[in-house]
């Protein structure tokens, strides 16, 4: 007996384990993430590409997706109530039937993103060569049919672009309209001037800032800093840490914006001005657009998903990361600096898709840098994609002193190079370290690299 062929542009294993992410609440960030990834005209079982649908206007009117609302979508969906029609959605509901409780790996993920979506183009392709075969067959001149294939070829390579090919002229308009009216301008200025003079403003929209250092010299503080700084300044925004959980990225903002000592909220033994200064800071803190999300394996694609998620909710703005290294990869494989190279394309990528500024901390590595000399951008771990894709890069150094190293002690210092800048200045601020307030101090001077 001959075995049934397979076609090679029908992958039923990677669609079906798309669609069974519809419904584990576990799996609701690969789900989401798929969503936004995978058209539904990608999937070639008509009953898949139908689910998908439901699934996306589901996500798009805020409703659950569940099994019940799916069903119930797919039989809105329908042109009419046929008994065609109708035997469509009963098939549907015995399909997920037969897949409740299954709960799909999260390793092939991406992988089976990649096959559904290839596959998809492929069979759009193979429709426009039959189409374009049929005219040829048919034509009385073959110039005309020539033309008429390169329309048609055209048309499928532009589909998925439109909206990114402009016209010089709209471009002007826009140049011109942007001059006239500077103050549109989406630029968060950070909590230290000297920075924003070399960051021409500030924070900027679209946009990755990375933020390096060894252990201990300060790269979360920063991140921070500018983080809550932003929300101070009424910009809705994310802070992702895979190092630290939520009550402890708390008694951080709060021990910076109250000016109350780590010590004391660490030990829980804050005195009477302590309790006046975090009541004053509360009053004003409760209504900060912060969300914090505290996930210790965050991923990628959890990351892209959350993002667009609180970007159509809240609109945010703006979206820290602390740090690059400890985001883990779905993909296979792949040695480390592959991984962290593609991690960081796609937070520079997230921040053009939903125009935010993205910071990033990241760790130098330890052996290569020497507490005497300043950090390079190469210092940064797994450092190649990480250059290429940040706009800026500011490296943190504590500088040693006479006494040693008083770290957390008043009166010392730590300096911000901005090593890479790819709208303003390089250069470097000296600012008063302040780790007992988890905080960065007021700028101390600044100079171009050149002569630091």
């Amino acid at each position: 007996m001959t075995a049934p062929v397979t076609d090679p542009l029908r992958p039923l294993e990677a669609e079906t384990y798309l669609v069974t992410l519809l419904t584990p609440v576990t799996r609701r960030a690969l789900r989401d993430e798929a969503l936004t990834q995978v058209d539904p005209g990608c999937f070639a079982d008509p009953m898949f590409e139908h689910m998908w649908r439901a699934a996306r206007a589901l996500r798009d009117d805020d409703r659950a997706i569940n099994v019940r609302n799916l069903l119930g979508r797919m039989r809105d969906d329908l042109p009419q109530r046929s008994p065609r029609d109708h035997a469509s959605v009963q098939r549907a509901a015995r399909w997920f039937e037969g897949h409740a409780g299954h709960v799909p790996e999260v390793g092939p993920f991406g992988e089976h993103i990649a096959t559904v979506t290839r596959c998809g183009r492929l069979r759009r392709l193979v429709e426009v060569l039959d189409s374009v075969r049929a005219q040829a067959l048919e034509a009385d001149d073959p110039a005309q049919a020539l033309t008429l294939a390169y329309e048609q070829l055209g048309k499928l390579d532009q589909a998925d672009d439109d909206e990114h090919v402009h016209s010089y002229a709209d471009l002007l308009d826009q140049f011109l309209e942007a001059q006239r009216t500077p103050d549109d301008a989406f630029i968060v200025p950070t909590p230290w001037t000297d920075l924003n003079g070399l960051l021409l403003g500030g924070l900027r929209a679209g946009r990755m800032y990375v933020v390096g250092g060894r252990p201990g010299d300060g790269k979360s503080i920063s991140v921070l800093q500018m983080a809550h700084r932003c929300a101070e300044l009424g910009h809705a925004g994310l802070v992702l840490s895979a190092e630290m959980g939520a009550p402890e990225v708390t008694d951080r903002m709060v021990s910076s914006g109250a000016v109350v000592e780590q010590s004391q909220i660490t030990r829980r033994r804050l005195d009477d001005d302590g309790w006046n200064r975090i009541g004053e800071y509360y009053n004003r803190a409760r209504s900060l657009p912060i969300t914090v999300v505290d996930k210790p394996n965050l991923t990628l694609p959890y990351i892209k998903s959350v993002a667009r998620e609180a970007k159509r909710r809240n609109n945010i703005r703006f979206m820290a990361v602390d740090y690059l290294q400890l985001v883990g990869s779905d993909s296979r494989g792949q040695q480390r600096e592959q991984e962290v190279a593609a991690i960081s394309r796609g937070l520079k990528q997230l921040s053009r898709e939903l125009d935010i500024v993205v910071l990033v901390a990241a760790q130098l590595n330890r052996e290569n840098v020497r507490a005497e000399r300043r950090p390079k951008a190469s210092d940064l771990r797994e450092s190649g994609g990480i250059e290429a894709d940040a706009d800026v890069i500011i490296l943190h150094h504590r500088p040693l002193i006479e006494e040693g190293d008083l770290k957390g002690q008043p009166g010392y210092t730590v300096v911000l190079y901005v090593d890479k800048n790819r709208i303003g200045r390089t250069g470097f601020v000296e600012l008063d370290w302040r780790a007992h307030y988890a905080t960065l101090g007021s700028t101390r001077q600044h100079a171009p690299i050149g002569g630091a």
